[in-house]
Parts: structure tokens; sequence; C-alpha cells
């Protein structure tokens, strides 16, 4: 009700990233608009890169948690702001992501991952979370499990079977 108020004038004619407001994870979790700007106060109403961290994770605790880990987006140092990834208005997807797949967003920043690469990493194609943490992890990279046990998740590990090796261990034995 109170998102309402503001919309009567914020309306998707007037302020056009509201557009998708009513549908948004935000307005379905009944956070209002009170809950991040403040009202009527001009320009400082709206959040500036130093307030947008603090106001985002207020709520998001477990994420001010993994940015909180060695390997993490530089957010917490202002270098990085919520809104280079998500859109709290006007998403309509569950993480509020500005796009529709998790690879178009992380491929704005990192494009030399974009592709298309002769020889592609089928998990890559569609979305980085399957190796990747975005907002934070122990390992580096922002891996979500350390290497050499991330790759054999998917993939069976190495057993060194080489000709050669049979071979030099035979004539090391004679």
């Amino acid at each position: 009700a109170q998102s309402m108020t503001c919309l009567r004038c914020h309306s998707a004619a007037s302020t056009p990233n509201l557009i998708n407001w009513n549908g948004s994870i935000h307005a379905l979790n009944e956070v209002s608009c009170f809950n991040c700007h403040k009202l009527h106060a001009g320009p400082q109403q709206k959040l500036g890169r130093l307030e947008q961290y603090d106001a985002c994770v207020t709520c998001h605790v477990s994420v001010k948690m993994e940015f909180s880990q060695s390997s993490h987006h530089p957010v917490p140092e202002h270098k990085m702001t919520c809104t280079d990834c998500h859109d709290p208005h006007n998403s309509s997807n569950s993480t509020n992501l500005k796009g529709m797949q998790v690879k178009a967003v992380c491929t704005r920043c990192h494009m030399e991952y974009q592709g298309p690469f002769v020889y592609e990493h089928a998990d890559v194609t569609e979305d980085c979370t399957n190796c990747h943490n975005p907002h934070g992890s122990p390992n580096n990279n922002l891996l979500a499990v350390s290497q050499p046990f991330l790759c054999m998740q998917c993939h069976s590990g190495h057993h060194g079977n080489r000709s050669d090796q049979g071979t030099l261990i035979n004539n090391e034995m004679k």
C-alpha cells in the first residue's frame, strides 16, 4: 500500500524503471519504497554507491556474509554496486538480475568469457554459477568448490595409464 502511494506520481510513464514493480520480488514480499528510500529527500532519496550496499545487506544478510569471504566481487569496497547486476525495481526474475540469463549479466564485465569458443565447456554456455558463487567464496576466483574437486564433480579423475610409464617401469626392473 505504501508503494502504491509513491507509484501514483512515480508511475511507469514518468519513471520507466518502475514498469514491472508490481510483479517484482520486492513488491511481492511487501518491501515498500520507504524500506530503501527516504521520503521526499530530493536527490538524497536515490541511493548512492556508498549507501546502496548497506541498504541491500540490511535484508540480504546471507549475501553480506558471502561478501565477507576472501574471494568476492568488490561490492563492500564500493568499486561495484548491487545494481550493477541486479535491478531492484524492474526485474521479474527470481534474483532481480539485469538479464534473462546469468551468463548475460556476468559477461557484461567479463567479456573474455562471452564466446563463442571452438571448444566450449558445456556448463559455461548458460550459467556461470554452476562453478562460481557470484557474491563470494573461500576459494580463489569465486569458485564454489576448490580445485581439483570442482572439476571432479562432473569429470572423472586422471588415472595416469600411459603406455610409456609401463615401459619405464619395466626397463628399470631389468
